[in-house]
C-alpha cells in the first residue's frame, strides 16, 4: 500500500507542476454545452457501477479532461455542523448553461483526486474510490487531512462507511496534536456511530479507552464552563461503563481508572463550593462509586484519588468524620495503599472533636478503634489494626509537638520569649488542612508572648494576619475564623500594640478586620483601627475593588444603635478624597441618619453634607427634603420645626410633596402649642385635594379630637382640651366645607369628645350627620351617647338613636357579626332607669354582654323602690315597631332631677349646667359630601 501511496504521490504533484493558465485557455476555448432537459432520462442510482459522475450529460463533454489524475471543480469537503474547515463552494450561473468550475484553493492531497461530493449509490465506483482515498489517509496522512476527506463524502453516504474504516478514522482523529478540535470530532462521529445504530461494544475497548483518556484531558481544562464539563462527563460516563462492561475492572488500564476517579474528585471539589440542590445525592453516588471499584479489585495504585475522595464526601461534623474514618478502615483491610496523610488528617480532626469537652480526644479515639474493627469484620490482631494504633500514636505526637509541646515548655520555663515567637510564626506558616486548631494554637501562644514586656511580637502579628487572611479566603468554617479574628483583634487592642505596628502589618490588619463584617465587635475594631490604616505610608486607599466593604462599613456606622455619625462622615469624606463618587443612595442615608440623632455638632454636619449633595447635582432635590425630614422628624415636634423651615428654604418658594407634608403633619399634630396648629392649618391650605390631602386631614383632625380630652396646661403655653376641640370643630367645617369626608374612627373620637365636655346638642348633629351619610359610629360612643341622654331625661331621644343606628348597621353588615356591646349597655340602662324589668342573665346570654361590678351597682341605683310611686310620666313602647309614643303630665311643683352615676365623675354633665354650645351644633347639623 505504500508503493500505491508513492506513486500516486508524484503523480499527484506532476500535474500540480503544470501552468494553469493551459487549463483556463483549454476551459473557455472550448464551446459550452447546455442542459437539455427531456434528452436524458435520471438513472437509477440504486443499480451497480451507476452514478452522476458517469453518466450526466452535463459533463459529457469534460470527461476526456477530467481523470483521476486531475482536480475536479466539485469535489469540496461538504460542510454540515461540526466542521471546522471553511472551503468555498463551487457556483453555478443560471440560464441553464454550466460553465467548467475552477476552485480558488485546491486542497493539498498526495491521494487520488476526490469524485465531486454527490450522493452516490453505496456501490458505485466514486464511492469505493472515496472509500480508498479516505484509508489511504487515515495510515499515511495526518488527522486534518483525512477529516477533510471525511467531510467531503456526502452526508448520505457517511453511514456506508465499513466499521473497520470507521473505527480507524475514530483512533486517527483521537490522535489530533489538538484536543480541543480532536474532541469535537470525536463527538461529531459517535453521533453517527449512534445514528447508525452502532453500540459502543461495536467500537472495541482499544478505541474507547483512548477517547476516555482524551475526554479526561479535556475535563481538566479549567478554561471550560460548567455546561461544557456536565457534557463531557456525561460522555465520559457512557463510555466508562461500556469498558466495565468488555472489561473487568481489575483489567482497565491503570490510567483511565485515574482519569475516572480524577474527573469524580474535581466534580466533588465543585459540589463543596457551590450550593446545588442536587449537591448531597450527586456526593453520595460519588462515594458509592469509589467504595464499589474498591469492592471490584480496581482500586490498585489509587490510593490518593480514594482517600480525597471518602475524606471530602463527608461533612466536618464528628458524624460525617466517623464516617470517613470507617470508610479508610475498611479500604485498608482490602488492602488498598490509602495514603498516610489521608488517614492522620482524619485521625486529628476527630481527636479535635472530641477535646472540645475539655477531655482527651485520642484516647477516646483508641477506645473506639475496636467498635470499629468489629463492625467492619475486622481481626483486632490484623495488619489494619495495627496500621490504625500506629497512625494513632503519630498523629498524637504530632498534635503535641506543636500545641502541647510549646505550651509544657513555656510552663517549665525550659523556652524564653525567642522560642515562643519562632513556634509562633512556625505554626502560622503551616500548610496543615485543619487550620481553626493551628490559628487557635497560634493566637494562644501571641497571648502568652505579650505578657512579656521586652517582646517584640511584629513579626508573629504579621505571620497570624496572613494566615487569618488565607483561611478567611478558603470559605470554609466562615463563622468560626471570625470568631478567631475577632480574638486576634481584640487581643491586639487591648495589648495597645496596634499604635505600635508598621504600615505593612497595620494596613492588612484592617483588611482583615473588615473582611468578618457584617459583626458589631468586627465593626468596633475597624472603626479602631480605621485611623491607624489611612496614617499609614502609604495609606489604605478606597476603590472600586473594596467599595462592598466601604458599603458594609458606612450603613454599620449609621444603622448601629449609637449612629457614630462622625466617623461615617470621615468614611464619606475619604471615599471622595480617594476619587470614588458616592452614591445618591449613601448621601440620603446620611443626611437622614444625622438628622435623627440630636447631638451639638449636628447642624454642622448637617451643612456640610448638604452642600455636597448640592453640589454633586444629583438631580431632583425632592429626595434630599425627603431625607432630611424624615431625620428630623424622629427627634420629636422640636425638630419638626427645625425640618419645616429648612424644607422651604431647600424648596425655594415651591410646593412641598405630599410625603414631606404628611410626616411634617403627622408630628405637629401631637403638639398642643397654637403656633403649632396654625402650622397645620397653613399646610393643609395649600394641599390639593388627593388621597394624601385626605390622609392628613383625617390625622390631624384626629390629634386634634383625642388632645382635646387631655388636661389643661396653662403654664407651658399650651391649649386647653377646650381650644384644641374648637380647633377640631373649625377643621372639621372646612372639610365639610371641601367636601372631604372625615373616617368613622375620627368621627367617633370627635363625637366622643363632644359628650364629654358638655356638649350634647353638637354631638346628638353630628351623630344625625353621620347617620345620614352612612358613616357607621363605634359602638361604644353610640352607647355613651345614650347614657347621656337617658341621664338628662331625654329617653325618647336615646331609643331613637339605638334604632337608627342598628337600622344602617343591618344595612351596611347584614350577614355578619356586630360589635354592639357598648349599645346593649347603654339600652339596659334605659330600660331599667324607665322601670322596665330587664333580666341580665338571658341578655348575657343572647348578646355576650356582661357589665362590669361598678356599672352593675350603679344599675342598682337607678331601679324603682319596692313600693309603688306615682309616676307623673309613663312611658309606652311598642317594641314590634319600634315606635314611641310619649304621655307626660306634670305638676306644677314638679321638678326634676336626673340621677347620676357618680357626683364625682366629671364626665356626668349635671342637669343644671349651662348648655353652652359655642354656636357649634349649627355647624354639625351639615350634610356631608
Amino acid at each position: 500500500m505504500s508503493n500505491r501511496v508513492k506513486v500516486v504521490t508524484y503523480l499527484s504533484t506532476t500535474i500540480k507542476s503544470r501552468p494553469t493558465n493551459a487549463i483556463w485557455s483549454i476551459a473557455h476555448s472550448r464551446p459550452v454545452c447546455k442542459a437539455s432537459r427531456n434528452i436524458f432520462v435520471r438513472p437509477d442510482p440504486n443499480q451497480p457501477g451507476c452514478s452522476k459522475w458517469f453518466s450526466s450529460a452535463t459533463t459529457h463533454y469534460t470527461i476526456p479532461r477530467r481523470t483521476f489524475f486531475n482536480s475536479n471543480g466539485s469535489n469540496a469537503p461538504y460542510t454540515d455542523e461540526g466542521t471546522d474547515m471553511n472551503v468555498d463552494e463551487s457556483k453555478e450561473i443560471g440560464n441553464g448553461t454550466i460553465y467548467p468550475l475552477v476552485q480558488s484553493q485546491r486542497p493539498k492531497s498526495p491521494h487520488l483526486p476526490l469524485p465531486p461530493s454527490l450522493p452516490y449509490s453505496p456501490n458505485s465506483f466514486p464511492f469505493k474510490r472515496h472509500l480508498e482515498i479516505l484509508s489511504l489517509s487515515i495510515y499515511s496522512s495526518t488527522p486534518d487531512e483525512s477529516w477533510s476527506i471525511y467531510q467531503s463524502l456526502h452526508p448520505s453516504l457517511r453511514q456506508f462507511i465499513p466499521d473497520d474504516v470507521f473505527k480507524s478514522l475514530l483512533l486517527h482523529q483521537a490522535d489530533h496534536t489538538q484536543q480541543p478540535r480532536a474532541w469535537n470530532r470525536i463527538k461529531i462521529l459517535l453521533k453517527l456511530a449512534k445514528k447508525c445504530r452502532m453500540s459502543l461494544e461495536e467500537i472495541g475497548s482499544e478505541i474507547v479507552t483512548k477517547i476516555i483518556r482524551l475526554g479526561a484531558r479535556r475535563f481538566r481544562n479549567t478554561k471550560d464552563n460548567e455546561e461544557k464539563r456536565d457534557e463531557i462527563y456525561k460522555i465520559i460516563r457512557r463510555l466508562y461503563l461500556t469498558l466495565e462492561g468488555i472489561l473487568p475492572t481489575r483489567q482497565i488500564p491503570h490510567e483511565i481508572r485515574r482519569g475516572w476517579l480524577g474527573i469524580h474528585l474535581m466534580n466533588l471539589q465543585r459540589l463543596r463550593k457551590t450550593s446545588r440542590r442536587d449537591g448531597s445525592n450527586q456526593i453520595v453516588a460519588i462515594e458509592e462509586l469509589t467504595l464499589n471499584m474498591v469492592n471490584k479489585g480496581g482500586a490498585v495504585g489509587l490510593g490518593h484519588y480514594i482517600g480525597e475522595i471518602l475524606i471530602l464526601s463527608s461533612e466536618r461534623s464528628k458524624e460525617g468524620l466517623e464516617q470517613s474514618f470507617e470508610n479508610l478502615v475498611w479500604c485498608l483491610a482490602r488492602e488498598v495503599d490509602v495514603k498516610s496523610e489521608h488517614l492522620l488528617k482524619v485521625m486529628r480532626r476527630l481527636c479535635y472533636s472530641y477535646s472540645k469537652n475539655e477531655e482527651d480526644g485520642s484516647e477516646i479515639l483508641r477506645s473506639k478503634i475496636p467498635t470499629t474493627l468489629k463492625s467492619l469484620n475486622i481481626e483486632p490482631i490484623s495488619n489494619t489494626a495495627q496500621t490504625l494504633y500506629r497512625a494513632l500514636d503519630l498523629a498524637s505526637r504530632q498534635a503535641r509537638s506543636r500545641v502541647e509541646k510549646a505550651l509544657e515548655l513555656i510552663e517549665t520555663g525550659q523556652m524564653g520569649i525567642g522560642g515562643l515567637i519562632g513556634r509562633g510564626i512556625s505554626i502560622a506558616k503551616s500548610s496543615e488542612p485543619d487550620m481553626i486548631a493551628i490559628l487557635d494554637t497560634a493566637i494562644r501562644l501571641l497571648e502568652l508572648a505579650i505578657q512579656h514586656k521586652e517582646s517584640h511580637c511584629g513579626a508573629l502579628v504579621s505571620s497570624l494576619t496572613i494566615a487569618l487572611q488565607k483561611a478567611k479566603d478558603s470559605n470554609t468554617n466562615t463563622d468560626e475564623i471570625d470568631l478567631s479574628i475577632i480574638r486576634f483583634s481584640r487581643l491586639l487592642q487591648e495589648a495597645q500594640i496596634i499604635s505600635q505596628l508598621p504600615s505593612e502589618s497595620i494596613i492588612p490588619l484592617f483588611r482583615l478586620i473588615i473582611s468578618a463584617l457584617p459583626s458589631s465587635e468586627a465593626y468596633i475594631m475597624s472603626r479602631k483601627v480605621y485611623q491607624y490604616a489611612r496614617s499609614a505610608s502609604p495609606p489604605y486607599l478606597w476603590s472600586r475593588k473594596n467599595l462592598s466593604s466601604w458599603q458594609q462599613l458606612f450603613r454599620f456606622s449609621i444603622t448601629s444603635p449609637n449612629l457614630h455619625l462622625h466617623f461615617a462622615s470621615r468614611l464619606y469624606t475619604d471615599l471622595m478624597a480617594d476619587g470614588v463618587p458616592i452614591r445618591r443612595t449613601d448621601a440620603l442615608m446620611l443626611i437622614r441618619a444625622i438628622g435623627s440623632k440630636a447631638s451639638p455638632t449636628r447642624a454642622v454636619l448637617l451643612e456640610r453634607h448638604i452642600k455636597d449633595y448640592l453640589w454633586s447635582k444629583y438631580g431632583s432635590i425632592s429626595p434630599l427634603i425627603s431625607a432630611l425630614v424624615r431625620g428630623l422628624t424622629q427627634g420629636g415636634v422640636r425638630d419638626t420645626q427645625l425640618a419645616l423651615d429648612l424644607a422651604h428654604r431647600l424648596s425655594e418658594g415651591k410646593q412641598l410633596d405630599s410625603n414631606v407634608v404628611e410626616i411634617i403633619i403627622r408630628q405637629l399634630s401631637q403638639s398642643t402649642n397654637p403656633q403649632d396648629r396654625i402650622k397645620i392649618f397653613h399646610l393643609l391650605a395649600g394641599t390639593d385635594k388627593d388621597e394624601n390631602a385626605i390622609k392628613n386631614y383625617n390625622t390631624v383632625l384626629s390629634y386634634l379630637v383625642t388632645s382635646s380630652r387631655r388636661q389643661a396646661d396653662l403654664e407651658n403655653n399650651k391649649l386647653s382640651h377646650i381650644e384644641s376641640l374648637g380647633f377640631a370643630i373649625h377643621l372639621y367645617k372646612e372639610m365639610i366645607s371641601k367636601h372631604i369626608k372625615p373616617n368613622s374612627r375620627t368621627i367617633s373620637n370627635m363625637i366622643r369628645s363632644l359628650i364629654d365636655s358638655g356638649y350634647l346638642e353638637s354631638s346628638i348633629s353630628t351623630f344625625r350627620a353621620c347617620i345620614q351619610e352612612k358613616v357607621l359610629i363605634k359602638s361604644n360612643v353610640v352607647g355613651r351617647l345614650m347614657v347621656n341622654l337617658a341621664m338628662n331625661d331625654r329617653i325618647i331621644e336615646a331609643y331613637q338613636i339605638e334604632l337608627s343606628w342598628r337600622n344602617l348597621m343591618e344595612e351596611k353588615y347584614k350577614n355578619h357579626q356586630v360589635w354592639d356591646k357598648g349599645v346593649v349597655g347603654a339600652k339596659v340602662l334605659i330600660d331599667i332607669k324607665n322601670g322596665k324589668d330587664v333580666d341580665l342573665n338571658e341578655i348575657a346570654k343572647r348578646t355576650g354582654w356582661i357589665g362590669k361590678e361598678g356599672f352593675m351597682n350603679f344599675l342598682e341605683t337607678l331601679k324603682p323602690p319596692s313600693p309603688p310611686r306615682n309616676e307623673k310620666q309613663e312611658i309606652t313602647v311598642d317594641e314590634g315597631l319600634n315606635k314611641y309614643v310619649e304621655h307626660v303630665s306634670f305638676d306644677e311643683e314638679d321638678n326634676r332631677k336626673p340621677l347620676f352615676w357618680d357626683n364625682r365623675n366629671p364626665r356626668i354633665m349635671k342637669s343644671k349646667k349651662d348648655n353652652i354650645d359655642l354656636c357649634m351644633g349649627s355647624g354639625f347639623n351639615v350634610v356631608l359630601h
